[in-house]
């Protein structure tokens, strides 16, 4: 019996943290551990990925909104989509919305620039809003029957004090949806709702869905590969087992056909009283949860030792069968420079990533001003394998939005002694 499966024959007992259900573990012997050791090697050294082709997909000006975040791609009946997230000035604020561009060719050209989500609010910097006002947070794309929607979340700040001093003061107005066509239009947006929300003052009511389809959108994002990463708000995400708060968790990845792991970013202990002493507890790590019920049940996330700046990460798995994480692995904070390095780690079991290239390093220098600004860096990745090729779209200095191609052949040659940097060919 290997140590995965374990685990099923101990004891849980089953408590709910917000809208999630974990397994809390009474017998934790022979739990797998995720550990990354790609600088075991006495030799070890950053390894560039070679033929990495970059494609800037918005260059941010005042008349675009200088912030550009929660990228997502999706290759869907022969086209590639990107979206992300939108505003003005700020990050969260009042007016935040999905834009989106495809291609039709392989990534060799892309369409002009569109709105993928109307605004729900006026989309001006937060010091010109009086009052907390809609914004939206991408959950990227689900495919129903054949044709691609898109999805985001729906939420408002609050004025009031939250829990903890920790968590995000937000609460949810609910999920909006469309379809996403091959030529690259777009159907009517709707509510994943029976009942449509009140629209702000001055804006135009959105209708509920059709019953049938939101209720197969919604079992999209309840299946453990499809669970949602950018979910915000009091106890969104269950706690670690050392009392640290998590957030943005990774895709999940199957390890056998019941188990799945996931990787957290930690957001600092949840006994912390100001932000300094928060940001002195965070480890600079990622934490990992599993599930041996087939996505029913997860464990509580346990600190690993791979390195993590703090930031969305992404995970997948290659045509070759190994699994990949692709994050900021600099144990820094942002302000530091810990986004500044953006790369891919691989494994061949799911558990134990040996390997690390890099697919990023050392961005332009910030242009703008803006609420949560001032972390430097290729960050917040999401990727999808086309063909011979990985895409991976990111933001840059939460301002422009870049997609890099890079041919798996390069990826395949990490921990080759023949493998030599070469910097990204732009296009």
């Amino acid at each position: 019996m290997n140590s995965i499966h374990i685990l099923v024959s101990a004891a849980f007992s089953v408590l709910a943290v917000g809208s999630q259900v974990i397994a809390a573990e009474v017998q934790p012997t022979g739990k797998p551990i995720v550990r990354w050791t790609a600088d075991d090697a006495p030799d070890f050294r950053y390894q560039f990925l070679d033929n990495v082709r970059t494609t800037t997909l918005l260059h941010a000006t005042p008349e675009t909104g200088t912030f550009n975040l929660h990228g997502y791609l999706a290759h869907h009946n022969g086209v590639l989509f990107a979206c992300w997230d939108s505003q003005a000035r700020d990050e969260n604020t009042s007016g935040q919305h999905g834009a989106y561009r495809y291609s039709s060719n392989g990534g060799e050209t892309w369409s002009e620039l569109k709105s993928l989500f109307p605004s729900l609010a006026a989309n001006v910097p937060a010091s010109q809003t009086q009052q907390p006002n809609p914004f939206q947070t991408s959950q990227g794309f689900a495919v129903i029957d054949d044709r691609l929607y898109a999805v985001t979340c729906v939420d408002r700040a609050l004025r009031e004090p939250v829990l903890r001093f920790n968590e995000v003061s937000r609460v949810r107005i609910g999920f909006l949806s469309r379809e996403v066509r091959a030529d690259g239009t777009l159907g009517e947006v709707f509510w994943l709702a029976d009942t449509a929300p009140m629209p702000e003052p001055g804006y135009p009511a959105l209708p509920a869905g059709p019953r049938e389809l939101v209720a197969k959108i919604k079992d999209f994002y309840r299946q453990p590969a499809n669970l949602p990463q950018l979910l915000f708000g009091p106890r969104e995400h269950p706690d670690s087992d050392d009392e640290h708060r998590m957030t943005e968790p990774t895709q999940p990845w199957r390890l056998d056909p019941s188990s799945w792991v996931r990787l957290y970013r930690d957001q600092g202990t949840i006994h912390g009283k100001s932000r300094a002493e928060i940001e002195a507890s965070r480890p600079r790590r990622h934490y990992a949860s599993f599930s041996f019920d087939d996505g029913t049940t997860w464990t509580a996330p346990t600190r690993t030792n791979f390195p993590d700046s703090g930031a969305r990460a992404n995970a997948g798995r290659l045509p070759d069968g190994q699994y990949y994480v692709i994050n900021n692995p600099l144990p820094m904070s942002a302000r530091q420079g810990g986004r500044s390095m953006l790369s891919i780690s691989l494994s061949r079991d799911g558990l134990h990533f040996g390997l690390m290239g890099i697919v990023r390093f050392v961005a332009p220098p910030q242009r703008y001003d803006g609420i949560a600004k001032g972390s430097n860096g290729y960050q917040y990745p999401h990727s999808v394998v086309v063909g011979e090729d990985l895409w991976v779209i990111y933001s840059v200095n939460k301002e422009d939005m870049e997609v890099a191609r890079i041919p798996l052949k390069e990826i395949y040659k990490i921990g080759e002694a023949s493998h030599s940097p070469g910097p990204p060919r732009r296009r």
